[in-house]
């Protein structure tokens, strides 16, 4: 392809998916950049919107060693996002989607290690940090670093709570935020939607080769559920409730599996991101949104809609 000879390309994973769209509509703004995205189903919707906006759409699978080696080709950067959650939902083997997702980071290392031009890895560290799937996304981690054909060009990019995770549930005009901890606990909030694509953006382009900066928190905003509550009371008008409860009746009341219940207690015990040393949002220039002025550019009540969707499909 011609026009890719003057622009650096970005290989982007899970390209249909908030994360990896949010990342490719960002490069296609960018005339130095060249976006190549990888699918299982090029005829997908996403995918061919996805074309239509200027992406380079290859069939490509992260099981498939040989189709990620011709994806990668020329290779200026790449965003990986391994999936533990597809796996998991098929088959609710935590361990089996546990070694898929492992596997596919390996393949991934693999061939990306062989592609001369490359020059950084973005990488996802997951939505939220324990249990299987963040064992899975710190052994994709080890792979990566170990690679030799990647050392110092793998970023991970730590994804703060998403801002639509499904912690609310309507009654009438009130809206009652159910927690598994305190309402005085801090936590990082993206906006994973909007905002993913300026962290991995400022990831790649950055000339930093310190140590910390290869881990990022993607965080638009740090609030306590207290601050996060005040927010809506003033967007929305409505009132609104935060009721605490531990983990055990989260799982009794909802059915949400230990799979997903195991991260609040690992976060209120040590923290969000635990021992790492994370680059903060302005620490790489990067300009963030609010919470509330995000909120306030939402249809709020069908984000209510989707998330006890969201919440009947854990």
């Amino acid at each position: 392809m011609s026009q890719t000879t003057t622009k650096k390309i970005i290989v982007i994973t899970g390209a249909t998916g908030t994360q990896g769209s949010a990342v490719a509509h960002t490069f296609l703004r960018l005339p130095t950049w060249h976006v190549r995205i990888i699918t299982r189903t090029p005829s997908s919707p996403a995918a061919q919107a996805l074309a239509t906006a200027g992406a380079e759409v290859v069939r490509a699978d992260l099981s498939d060693l040989t189709s990620l080696r011709a994806a990668f080709k020329d290779a200026t950067a790449l965003f990986l996002n391994t999936d533990f959650w597809g796996p998991y939902r098929a088959t609710r083997d935590s361990a089996a989607a546990y070694e898929t997702e492992v596997q596919h980071g390996r393949n991934a290392a693999i061939a990306a290690g062989e592609v001369a031009s490359l020059q950084r890895v973005g990488v996802i560290w997951g939505k939220y940090i324990y249990s299987y799937h963040w064992d899975a996304k710190a052994q994709v981690a080890k792979i990566l670093q170990g690679e030799e054909g990647l050392r110092g060009k793998v970023s991970f990019l730590v994804m703060g709570a998403y801002a639509t995770n499904p912690l609310f549930l309507p009654r009438g005009r009130v809206l009652r935020f159910t927690i598994p901890g305190t309402r005085t606990l801090r936590m990082p909030i993206i906006a994973a939607e909007s905002s993913t694509g300026e962290f991995v953006r400022a990831m790649v382009e950055s000339e930093s080769e310190s140590e910390s900066s290869k881990w990022v928190l993607g965080c638009d905003s740090y609030l306590s559920m207290e601050e996060e509550v005040d927010v809506w009371k003033r967007v929305t008008g409505w009132e609104v409730e935060v009721e605490e409860v531990d983990v055990q009746e989260m799982h009794e009341r909802f059915k949400i599996p230990w799979e997903v219940l195991d991260a609040p207690r690992f976060i209120a015990e040590f923290g969000y991101t635990g021992s790492l040393k994370v680059t903060m949002p302005e620490e790489l220039g990067i300009r963030t949104k609010s919470f509330e002025a995000w909120l306030g550019g939402r249809n709020w009540e069908e984000m209510i809609i989707k998330a006890e969707e969201e919440l009947a499909g854990i």
